[in-house]
């Protein structure tokens, strides 16, 4: 049943919003996403969106954590769990504020309620923290994708959004820890010398780590580096 709306105001411009439209031409829509909120406390799906409904078949309203579990792909659940477990030990080590500076991405199959399996890119950040600033919802989106033979080797990603880059938390290119520290200096702007000052090291040292950086790497420069890491 609709709610009054009393303000004549309000009332005019809610009913002028373009998103205003039946569940059937909803149901028409040509939709490839779903999103979700789980209570990270409770173990609970607080939310569920309508297009899930749609996509999978599956009843939103009764759909929980357990369920998703079991419509995996018997072959992507171990990966699934592996995920799962990389991330929240990325997410217990920050701080309050550091939560929303991210977005956590990987892929997997599931089963739908007719029998077949669909590919989905999973995609979550943080939607509250409490004042202990222990992650409390999450904001989780499924995204239908195109099937694939082979998943990629970069598949799991952790998107940075303030810096505007993805991290490189399988450490793919084997920089040490003196070389990483360097890479998340250079990304920040700082050049060699207030590097070299940062770090208690000369200059000469830290520009001996970046060409042993950009080797490793097989990039021209930083620029060429950066540009790896920033691609989706």
């Amino acid at each position: 049943m609709p709610i009054e709306i009393k303000n004549e105001k309000w009332n005019d411009l809610f009913r002028k919003q373009s998103s205003k439209t039946t569940q059937e031409e909803e149901n028409k829509a040509l939709v490839d996403s779903y999103y979700f909120i789980f209570d990270c406390n409770q173990n609970v799906i607080s939310f569920m969106n309508m297009a899930f409904q749609t996509i999978t078949g599956y009843d939103a309203t009764t759909f929980t954590v357990e369920d998703l579990i079991d419509i995996i792909h018997p072959d992507d659940k171990d990966y699934f769990f592996s995920c799962e477990e990389k991330d929240l030990n990325f997410k217990n080590k920050l701080r309050f504020n550091e939560h929303f500076n991210y977005l956590y991405s990987y892929t997997y199959k599931i089963r739908t309620a007719q029998d077949i399996y669909i590919t989905i890119k999973q995609t979550c950040q943080a939607l509250e923290v409490n004042n202990k600033g222990d992650l409390t919802k999450t904001l989780v989106i499924h995204q239908r994708i195109n099937d694939y033979e082979e998943r990629p080797f970069n598949d799991r990603r952790i998107y940075d959004k303030s810096r505007n880059i993805f991290l490189d938390t399988e450490n793919c290119y084997k920089l040490t820890k003196r070389e990483l520290e360097i890479l998340k200096l250079v990304q920040e702007g700082l050049n060699s010398t207030e590097i070299a000052d940062k770090i208690c090291t000369s200059k000469y040292t830290v520009d001996t780590h970046r060409k042993n950086i950009l080797n490793k790497t097989n990039s021209n420069n930083f620029i060429d580096l950066i540009r790896k890491l920033s691609q989706a």
